[in-house]
């Protein structure tokens, strides 16, 4: 069970469509500590995920998570990657979406640690 909480301010920004997202798939994330921001990376292609959870983080703090969802398969190695070179904490996970077509759809908890 995740006591991973979304952030009052981060609430204020979403939609409700996008609050019940999030909810719906924390319980797959295993971590503590607070969300601070989110970003819908699907259908954007490798390397526009890893560009934007990039700048993202620029603006957050210490122990403050970010959540990001992709389409494209590349964004699992990529932001797995820059994570541990920046040591920021990642939790990852898979799911597939049945629509159409199966797609699978990578979600990512980063976690800023720059004290490390």
């Amino acid at each position: 069970m995740s006591n991973l909480t979304i952030s009052p301010k981060l609430t204020n920004q979403l939609s409700g469509t996008e609050l019940s997202f999030i909810q719906s798939h924390l319980h797959e994330c295993k971590i503590d500590g607070v969300l601070c921001a989110y970003l819908d990376a699907r259908m954007l292609p490798c390397p526009m995920p890893l560009l934007k959870a990039k700048i993202a983080l620029r603006t957050m703090n210490d122990g403050e998570s970010l959540y990001l969802i992709a389409s494209d398969k590349n964004s699992q190695t990529d932001l797995v990657a820059f994570c541990q070179k920046q040591g920021y904490g990642i939790t990852d996970w898979r799911s597939d979406v049945k629509t159409n077509n199966t797609e699978n759809y990578f979600h990512f908890i980063i976690t800023k640690n720059t004290g490390v």
